[in-house]
């Protein structure tokens, strides 16, 4: 059985996985799930800068607290950047990397340099004082401002980053024109080498 670190997508927190935990307890794994800084707590605190780095330190900060070893880093969505990240610097404690629906960043990308110009309109439009963007219509209702900085700070990743033996993504074959199938398709082409190979699956 398996330790699983799961990390949430932009606006949500750890209680995004709260529908799939009991079936992973009831097969044995030990799950944690992660709510990232200023995604938690009080919805009317205080504010404070936090970018990419901030929320790559909380999963890093899980693990080494946790004592995680031979563990499943999972990331949907955006945390696909902080599990690239945190993988860079725990990679020989990670057992398999699971991008889930999830943004695949190479070295020196960022949320904002790799989503649509739309999307990026809607950031600012949504952004009432330069900290947060609120987030986006028919998502979870209890879905949070998300902190702008963590969108635009570059991921920098080392050699480390993709380095797990197993490497997981898997789209979401119901969502048809997703930002994602790019990053399935291109992974699905990958081959065997010194890293590893990717495994590409769909999922309903």
């Amino acid at each position: 059985m398996a330790r699983i670190v799961l990390v949430p997508g932009a606006y949500h927190g750890g209680w995004y996985y709260t529908p799939i935990v009991p079936a992973l307890h009831a097969a044995g794994h030990e799950v944690f799930t992660i709510s990232l800084s200023g995604l938690d707590g009080p919805i009317d605190r205080a504010r404070v800068a936090i970018n990419l780095d901030t929320h790559i330190e909380d999963v890093v900060s899980l693990a080494e607290l946790e004592r995680l070893d031979d563990f499943v880093l999972c990331g949907h969505s955006y945390g696909g950047m902080i599990i690239a990240g945190a993988a860079d610097r725990l990679a020989k404690r990670i057992r398999t990397l699971v991008f889930l629906d999830a943004i695949v960043p190479a070295d020196g990308d960022s949320v904002w340099s790799l989503w649509p110009q739309a999307a990026r309109e809607e950031f600012i439009a949504n952004c009432p004082d330069g900290l947060v963007t609120g987030p986006p219509p028919a998502v979870d209702s209890r879905a949070r401002a998300h902190p702008l900085a963590t969108f635009l700070q570059p991921v920098r990743l080392g050699a480390n980053a993709y380095a797990a033996r197993n490497k997981v993504y898997a789209l979401c074959a119901s969502d048809k024109g997703s930002p994602f199938e790019a990053f399935y398709t291109r992974l699905a082409d990958i081959r065997p080498g010194s890293c590893g190979k990717w495994r590409a699956a769909t999922t309903s």
